[in-house]
């Protein structure tokens, strides 16, 4: 018995490997495009905005900003990875300090999702639970200064 083999199944092994070759050699692998960029910039504009509002309507009044605490507002270019992992930080301890009352996975995510790195896991001291007043202070601090930081974001070609 005679297979007549013909010229597609060197053609299918030269595609194969061309393809693989691309996608391990090419620079923009795994990095988001610049249109994911501006999209996942946008969401978080708007979930972090979301997030600040959402926690003055639920907790009211009455707590002021901590004026000791200050947050790095995350930049594109070379320092984002880093700025992102201490953004991360403070938003996991909001979760923990507020009980996961506010959830702020979705943020974090995005977050990481516009990461070029893996971001480092920090661990951010924060208030002691049984203070209620400094808990509060912290949680909205935190939710501000994150929504103001997005807000004033210029969107750029490249996070990396």
């Amino acid at each position: 018995m005679i297979f007549h083999i013909g010229p597609t199944k060197p053609a299918l092994v030269v595609l194969c490997c061309i393809g693989t070759w691309l996608a391990i050699c090419s620079l923009s692998f795994g990095a988001p495009t610049p249109d994911q960029i501006k999209t996942i910039l946008e969401i978080l504009r708007h979930d972090s905005k979301q997030l600040y509002e959402d926690y003055i309507k639920r907790e009211g009044g009455g707590v002021f900003e901590n004026e000791s605490l200050q947050l790095p507002c995350f930049t594109l270019g070379r320092g984002a990875s880093a700025n992102i992992s201490v953004l991360k930080a403070y938003l996991e301890k909001v979760k923990v300090v507020d009980q996961d009352r506010t959830n702020t996975y979705n943020v974090t995510k995005r977050l990481e999702d516009i990461s070029c790195t893996t971001p480092l896991e920090l661990n951010i001291p924060g208030p002691d639970t049984s203070k209620f007043y400094e808990c509060k202070s912290f949680i909205l601090t935190v939710l501000k200064q994150f929504a103001d930081c997005m807000a004033k974001l210029e969107f750029k070609n490249s996070v990396c």
